[in-house]
């Protein structure tokens, strides 16, 4: 990719919006060829005319603002790249397509569902009544791999099994806990789709403008960059972002209230959590996670008949089988 190409990519990703820095040097500068003088250019930027004045007059006016060559960026750092993208690509459309169900299954206006994305916490919607109070907290989760050696190691068949994180399960009973706002885990699964596919069919163009961003020693916000990216894919309904929120709809969705998770974690830690039972499995398996493994046919209750209690029982029916540790 040349420098007139990365131009139009970012300049494709930004919009209206000013450019992430350091490239608002480089949009500056492109002021300053349509005539805007460079002090008032600069002003605009938030910089100095003299930092403008060297973008202007540098012969490669990328590598000076980026800090490196654009063809330091190598094969590995394009596919690292290609993978992010891909999972973060997956993880919207899985959001998406969780939207879209929401609002053909839900058929009462009494319910609105929030989001809250753009914040990057541990929380994807929020789930208000019709007073505008929050009632739950949803995270959705979407498994890709099968865990091939389910049956031999935690008892349960690969097509039936899905593995969370016990940190994660932790963490959202602490929260849970603390704000009094029931936390619930929506969870979808599609065979043969991963990051790593969705990625592959993403341009390698935005690919390779989100490798040099990332590889740049100038460059904050990284994630900006990469997000970004798949807003403009997801804005412009590019066919990777249709076809994938298809196959994601079409998929079982399943639902697991972080109290019901706790409670059969702490029941069938040694079970499900075979990690406990490896001796030195940190050793072993460097930045694994210890995971506990969930049925999501005897564990976990289906997405649609969730939204149908809750419609036709209300907040009350969810609560009392909660209590009973039924969801």
């Amino acid at each position: 990719m040349n420098s007139h190409e990365f131009m139009g990519v970012v300049a494709e990703l930004s919009g209206d919006k000013p450019w992430p820095k350091p490239l608002h040097l480089l949009q500056a500068a492109t002021m300053v060829d349509k005539g805007t003088e460079v002090g008032t250019a600069a002003k605009t930027a938030r910089t100095t005319s003299r930092i403008l004045q060297r973008i202007i007059e540098s012969p490669d006016r990328v590598q000076e603002a980026l800090g490196i060559p654009l063809d330091k960026v190598d094969e590995a750092q394009t596919r690292r790249v290609r993978l992010i993208l891909g999972q973060l690509a997956l993880g919207r459309c899985a959001e998406l397509a969780f939207e879209d169900i929401y609002r053909s299954e839900m058929h009462s206006e009494e319910l609105e569902l929030r989001d809250l994305r753009e914040n990057r916490t541990d929380t994807d919607y929020r789930l208000h009544n019709g007073f505008g109070r929050p009632i739950y907290r949803i995270n959705i989760k979407f498994h890709g791999a099968r865990f091939r050696r389910a049956s031999e190691l935690v008892g349960l068949d690969p097509n039936d099994c899905f593995a969370l994180a016990t940190y994660k399960i932790h963490s959202a009973l602490q929260k849970q806990e603390q704000e009094g706002l029931p936390y619930f885990f929506a969870i979808v699964g599609v065979p043969h789709l991963s990051g790593e596919i969705v990625g592959g069919l993403i341009p390698s163009r935005l690919v390779d403008a989100a490798a040099i961003f990332q590889r740049s020693p100038k460059t904050q916000h990284k994630r900006d960059f990469e997000d970004s990216v798949v807003d403009h894919l997801v804005s412009t309904t590019h066919q990777v972002i249709s076809e994938t929120i298809g196959k994601i709809k079409e998929a079982e969705w399943y639902m697991i209230s972080a109290r019901r998770a706790d409670k059969l974690l702490r029941q069938l830690l040694f079970e499900r959590v075979y990690a406990l039972r490896i001796r030195g499995f940190a050793q072993q398996f460097r930045g694994a996670e210890l995971d506990m493994h969930f049925s999501l046919c005897a564990d976990l209750i289906p997405l649609k008949k969730f939204l149908q209690i809750l419609g036709e029982g209300g907040q009350t029916k969810i609560t009392t089988l909660m209590e009973r540790g039924d969801l």
